[in-house]
């Protein structure tokens, strides 16, 4: 395993990684007419880009939940090879949650201008 350092490096070059990601797939749906359509496209990609899960049970490493997710159904024969899907899908589910919380601003922002 990494020592601190190399683990927070790691961490660092991943998230700046993620957020290069998100920037680019931010710019191509930008063209989707359907801003609902769009905003859950945004939500979904980057609950599976950032969102973390551990890497071994009760372990203090973290990995991304995509990548523990896809290794462990290759490489894992015995295993609980679904392990990583309930943190992708709280990270889904926290998203949703917060495009909700953006609709509902947005139309009470919009109902009080009406006034």
């Amino acid at each position: 395993m990494l020592d601190f350092p190399e683990y927070l490096t790691t961490w660092i070059v991943y998230l700046l990684a993620g957020v290069g990601l998100m920037a680019v797939w931010w710019r191509l749906t930008r063209v989707i007419p359907w801003y609902a359509l769009r905003q859950l496209l945004r939500v979904a990609v980057a609950a599976v880009i950032l969102m973390p899960a551990p890497v071994v049970y009760g372990g203090a490493d973290w990995a991304p939940a995509l990548f523990v997710l896809l290794l462990d159904a290759t490489l894992v024969k015995e295993a609980d090879t679904l392990r990583a899907l309930p943190f992708l899908l709280y990270g889904l589910i926290l998203g949703l949650l917060a495009l909700c919380a953006d609709g509902l601003f947005r139309y009470w922002r919009n109902k009080k201008a009406a006034f």
